[in-house]
């Protein structure tokens, strides 16, 4: 299938590992050029050499930090420059959750500010930044990488929340900007089996009861995450704005991200 994408630009904050580095080198794969991001700049140049090598396409890497609201401004400015437009945004450059207590008498006030300000506000000043670009080639596809705890009751008092209020500021957005040919959509990753999950589960029992958790019995991959938002980002997926896909191998009542 021709997803039709040859010559897009597309802007990947948060691009240099996990699955946003998936998601770029698919985007690149089918003849996009991308600019990528993150706050470690080494980090962030070996991705982009690494990506423009296996796939032959031009790779932008720019140092960003999406919780400052200046460093957002100045990355889409270059993004478009080097680019000369930007047709794709995917937000994906958030804090995994788990790494900190989110239970109920222990999570801290500072952490849920933070996440805050960190996904739902650094995703809108992406969105809002982008947006004059788009609206000018009255053409583009926005999508927001979110997480399933938005759907999860339990000690997720952080992650649950901020993820949801990606889902509805996707759904806002989408109504907002959909009258100029501009697409929002969200995913839901499940427990996807990238550098900082093997990083944190180390135990071979855990990884198998990780993997456990979904109807398909094993860990999603970053790739799988990416042929999702790839097909998201293209104009064969016209119709599809405001919603959120679930890309979790049907993960049950528990959730680990």
């Amino acid at each position: 299938m021709d997803l039709k994408l040859s010559g897009k630009k597309a802007l990947i904050v948060g691009g240099s590992r996990g699955i946003g580095k998936a998601i770029a080198r698919q985007l690149a794969l089918e003849g996009v050029d991308c600019t990528i991001c993150s706050r470690n700049e080494s980090s962030l140049k070996n991705a982009a050499d690494e990506l423009a090598k296996e796939t032959n396409r031009s790779i932008y890497p720019i140092v960003a930090d999406t919780n400052d609201p200046d460093s957002i401004l100045n990355l889409v400015e270059k993004s478009a420059a080097e680019m000369g437009s930007i047709d794709i945004l995917i937000n994906s450059g958030a804090r995994v959750g788990g790494h900190e207590p989110e239970e109920f008498n222990s999570i801290k006030d500072e952490l849920i500010l933070k996440d805050f300000e960190e996904k739902y506000l650094g995703y809108f000043r992406c969105i809002r930044a982008v947006a004059p670009y788009m609206i000018q080639n009255n053409w583009g596809r926005i999508i927001n990488i979110s997480g399933l705890a938005a759907r999860i009751g339990g000690n997720y008092f952080s992650s649950g929340p901020r993820n949801a209020s990606v889902v509805h500021m996707t759904k806002s957005a989408s109504l907002e900007l959909g009258k100029h040919e501009i697409t929002v959509n969200a995913v839901y990753p499940g427990i996807v089996d990238t550098e900082t999950f093997r990083g944190r589960v180390t135990n071979e029992e855990a990884i198998r009861q990780a993997a456990s958790m979904n109807a398909l019995g094993r860990l999603i991959t970053p790739e799988e995450i990416a042929y999702v938002v790839t097909f998201l980002s293209s104009p064969l997926a016209a119709s599809i704005t405001g919603d959120v896909i679930s890309v979790t191998g049907g993960i049950g009542n528990t959730v680990y991200y």
